[in-house]
């Protein structure tokens, strides 16, 4: 899959592809059958197949990445981030900062290789505290469900070699021109990154959207995947408030090529385009 490449200021900034995820309508919480296909354009029980796209920040002596991928074990068209950063010049040793925007499989077990290897030997892992505190700072409870207490472990493990290169930050600054943005109810510490250089901006969503047709013109609709399913429409409004309002590009793990978009307002609701 071809890479989209844009310029934020002085920063090279490129969606590297780790290939794509097969999911389904019916992981969307809140929504009748026939209106999540009429918005998505295809029949409910069709298979949906959804980007998983990381993040390079190219700058003058430094490479960040952010999120890692899926990793080798999830499904077959998935793993190919280590190949396609190599194809364009930024091998994963060269990689010097991963901003991870939570710690679901999708977007961190791509931080180490099938024998559990670190795939990026050189990077320090910058995380939320709030997701550190959920998901690596302690054991599985009664109220967790069974997707819950599958990400402990595999958060546990793909962090695993990273242990003493992994920075927990609060809300704000936390490089240089870079800063955290908490927007709970996908993960508790699920986390948007804000690039900042010169005039420009591109706000990096991880998973405030999953599915654009649908979740755009319908903030609401939840996934079965969200920690918080109530929490997580509210922080999906108020980022799509924020940025048509202050007309900042977005980037995100899912959305459809080239995997920059922007939002606007469009009535009462807001309209998506392709595209920075």
């Amino acid at each position: 899959m071809a890479q989209a490449t844009i310029r934020v200021g002085e920063v090279t900034v490129t969606a590297v592809s780790d290939g794509i995820l097969k999911s389904s309508l019916d992981c969307i919480l809140g929504l009748a059958p026939d209106e999540c296909a009429r918005l998505a354009g295809c029949a409910y029980d069709a298979p949906v197949w959804l980007p998983v796209y990381a993040y390079l920040f190219d700058l003058p002596g430094r490479r960040i990445l952010v999120d890692a991928g899926s990793g080798t074990k999830m499904q077959p068209t998935l793993g190919a981030l280590p190949n396609a950063l190599r194809a364009i010049g930024a091998p994963p040793e060269s990689i010097d900062t991963i901003l991870l925007t939570h710690l679901h499989p999708d977007h961190a077990n791509g931080l180490i290789d099938a024998d559990g290897r670190a795939n990026f030997p050189n990077a320090e892992l910058i995380l939320h505290q709030q997701e550190s505190r959920f998901y690596l700072e302690r054991d599985a409870n009664d109220g967790d469900n069974e997707r819950v207490r599958r990400t402990l472990v595999a958060s546990k493990q793909a962090t695993a070699p990273y242990r003493g290169r992994i920075r927990t930050v609060a809300d704000g600054e936390a490089l240089p021109g870079v800063s955290a943005h908490l927007q709970p109810g996908h993960t508790p510490g699920h986390t948007c990154w804000l690039l900042q250089s010169g005039n420009d901006q591109l706000l990096i969503w991880g998973d405030i959207v999953h599915l654009p047709s649908v979740q755009v013109p319908r903030p609401d609709a939840a996934l079965v995947f969200d920690v918080d399913p109530a929490l997580s429409p509210q922080s999906r409004a108020k980022v799509f408030d924020w940025v048509a309002r202050e007309r900042i590009p977005v980037a995100g793990a899912h959305m459809p090529a080239p995997g920059f978009a922007t939002i606007a307002r469009q009535g009462g609701g807001f309209a998506y385009a392709a595209g920075p």
